[in-house]
């Protein structure tokens, strides 16, 4: 038979654990799925718009430049598709946008 060894006595004599820093400030409060819902409902995909080459918008069928174009969370999920499947031409995008279209 082999011996069973007890982990706790590995750990006899050793100190404890010390915490790495202070401990976070507890939230107040969570907000709910549907509090976060409408959070997300309320995005300006604005600034999107003006990261659309033409490249990409002849890809999603919309007009060339210089007719603006509307992107609401429809179009969003679109161009989200659109750059995870391009990670490189994702990554040309600045943080604002990719955070933008992570949601």
């Amino acid at each position: 038979m082999s011996e069973q060894h007890d982990p706790a006595s590995r750990l006899a004599g050793q100190p404890a654990p010390r915490p790495v820093g202070p401990a976070p400030a507890p939230l107040e409060r969570r907000p709910s799925f549907d509090e976060l819902m409408q959070q997300a409902g309320q995005v300006s995909y604005g600034p999107v718009a003006e990261h659309l080459d033409d490249d990409v918008r002849a890809a999603l069928g919309l007009p060339s430049r210089p007719q603006p174009v509307q992107v609401d969370p429809e179009l969003a999920d679109r161009i989200r598709d659109y750059f995870l499947a391009r990670p490189g031409r994702a990554a040309g995008l600045p943080a604002v946008v990719r955070d933008l279209l992570a949601l």
